[in-house]
């Protein structure tokens, strides 16, 4: 499996380290929707699905990226199962220090909950655990911030008692109810505190929350922490994802930890350099099982229209001109494979041990062997194989989309003169019509599978470049149609300029294209990215080569595409029949 790179803000970031994250979130959140980012503070969000990872972890030298991330899933999976967020409205708009004292104490409630249904858990955490210590023994800013520090440092300790100012208080909570109770109680006996300005080390998004709840019934709070347990998610259990196919049946961690820990480690120093305190790297996957919509939390407002462009009569004289600018390549292609064709076809195979006898076997009487026979191939002519070709054709590649569709009307005469069938589109996200929760894609139909043979792809000539482009998700729409497809050799040629992005895709979206590329691997079709990278720097080239492997084709010229495209089908072509 190949793996990607994420540029952002400058940075690197691995995007197999995200992809590991979010086999390990699905498995213990049980649900193969839950995605993975990365934010200033760690949190389940509960309207988004979405479990966000500190960036505390990052730029450490202490422990790897990679361990620290997880031990934010480690500790605060439970979020999802315990946590009674219809209460949470109690402790909207309350004073700050109010809210780091509940958000503590749950934080607690969540950590005692994953060391009692997952007892490896709590090794696992103890390296992240002695890291958060010493950040907690630092120095205060006023006794407010010492209060919430020494609380956390009661958390990690696991410590039934808070003593702050003289006072005793119980820290230990099975209920949400129970934690709003004692973090009121605390806040109100110590009044001395409520002038001093209280520093933030837990977020939780209160209005949202509020918001979604009165929409959206939630799991409500088990009434204690042993009532809490695994049998309560029973029906999470036939989710089906990388890590829980083997770890279905474990009663511990430490079997999912093991499988987990067989596919990367990344023990490698932090090499990133962003200073955006408040940024989001989000991350997610596209199944692609709805051709309309997507329930995945990446492309859930993601709507997808295919569209019969409508072809001018004024552009036939233009594609004529076009057709025959090429035809000598086109010919020469044809050509070579057609005499490849029939020399397989006519190809004599001797010395065999069944078949037509040689006429003078002489010489394998002599050397006693039993090769007196020969046999010619019968190869068939036709070419067990097929095509989609896939145009990016985003406001980016305005510069490009010119010598892009030269290439595919070479790529359309050759198959055609195969009789190779094949299907053409193209594709933009319409950033004119994106609303809060709508993004609406269009594919544009050129040609399809029973009309390549026969027709040509005009309305190419009257592609417009506008919007933006979600690959991921097309990729998803475009795969299975391939599937379901009875030939032996399935490929999709894909045109772009850059990296995927749309709305809310930016920094997800080299994810979710690259689980659309892994998905095609495993459905035996072979995907081939054609690269413009007249603009792109280094990184990005990187990061492209990166999701779709070694099937890259970097191209340093837009005007560079009609010629070279015959050359990587001849290859191609040449591969299926050698």
């Amino acid at each position: 499996m190949t793996y990607s790179f994420i540029k952002f803000n400058d940075e690197i970031v691995d995007s197999r380290i995200m992809m590991e994250l979010t086999d390990l979130a699905r498995l213990l959140f049980k649900d193969k929707n839950v995605t993975v980012s990365v934010r200033k503070f760690s949190y389940y969000h509960p309207s988004e699905n979405i479990m966000n990872l500190s960036m505390f972890w990052k730029h450490r030298h202490d422990i790897s990226e990679i361990d620290g991330f997880k031990h934010d899933i480690y500790t605060r999976f439970a979020q999802k199962f315990i946590l009674d967020y219809a209460k949470y409205e109690q402790m909207r708009d309350v004073p700050v220090l109010l809210e780091q004292i509940f958000l503590s104490l749950e934080y607690y409630r969540t950590r005692r909950y994953a060391f009692s249904v997952r007892p490896l858990i709590k090794a696992l955490v103890s390296k992240g655990d002695n890291i958060l210590l010493k950040s907690f023994n630092k120095p205060a800013k006023n006794d407010a911030d010492l209060l919430v520090r020494q609380l956390n440092t009661a958390v990690i300790n696991n410590t039934s008692t808070l003593s702050f100012a003289g006072q005793t208080f119980n820290i230990i909570c099975n209920s949400t109810d129970e934690s709003i109770a004692a973090a009121k109680s605390i806040f109100n006996a110590l009044t001395h505190l409520h002038s001093l300005p209280a520093y933030q080390h837990h977020e939780m998004p209160f209005n949202e929350i509020a918001e979604y709840i009165a929409e959206t019934p939630f799991r409500k709070d088990s009434s204690s922490l042993e009532s809490g347990s695994e049998d309560d998610s029973e029906p999470y259990r036939n989710i089906d994802t990388k890590t829980d196919r083997d770890a279905d049946d474990a009663s511990l961690l430490g079997e999912a930890g093991d499988n987990n820990s067989q596919k990367s480690r990344h023990n490698t120093d932090n090499r990133y350099d962003d200073d955006v305190s408040d940024f989001t790297e989000q991350f997610g996957s596209n199944a692609g099982t709805n051709q309309i919509s997507d329930e995945h939390s990446t492309n859930q407002f993601a709507t997808l229209e295919e569209i019969a462009p409508k072809i001018r009569l004024k552009n036939y004289s233009k594609y004529r001109e076009l057709f025959d600018k090429y035809n000598d390549t086109t010919n020469r292609i044809v050509g070579e494979m057609n005499q490849v064709l029939n020399f397989k076809q006519n190809e004599v195979h001797k010395n065999r041990v069944s078949g037509r006898l040689l006429k003078n076997p002489t010489s394998q009487i002599i050397n006693d062997s039993h090769k007196l026979f020969y046999k010619k191939d019968a190869v068939s002519k036709e070419f067990d194989a097929v095509f989609t070709l896939v145009l990016d054709q985003s406001f980016s590649m305005t510069d490009y989309i010119e010598d892009a569709v030269e290439g595919i009307i070479i790529f359309n005469n050759i198959l055609k003169s195969l009789k190779i069938e094949h299907r053409i589109i193209s594709y933009h996200e319409d950033s004119f019509e994106v609303m809060d929760k709508e993004y609406p894609n269009k594919i544009y139909t050129h040609m399809d599978f029973s009309r390549s043979l026969y027709y040509y792809p005009i309305s190419l000539l009257d592609i417009e470049a506008s919007g933006d482009n979600r690959d991921g998700y097309i990729l998803a729409h475009e795969i299975p149609l391939l599937d379901s497809l009875d030939y032996s050799d399935k490929f999709i040629i894909m045109f772009s300029d850059g990296l995927p992005s749309a709305e809310n895709y930016n920094q997800s979206g080299v994810t979710d294209t690259h689980e659309a590329v892994n998905h095609a691997v495993r459905k035996g079709i072979n995907i081939i990215n054609i690269f413009i990278a007249e603009e792109s720097d280094e990184a990005t080239v990187s990061a492209i080569k990166n999701i779709y492997g070694t099937n890259t084709l970097i191209v340093k010229k837009a005007e560079e595409i009609p010629l070279v495209l015959p050359n990587l089908l001849n290859r191609i072509l040449k591969s299926l029949i050698m």
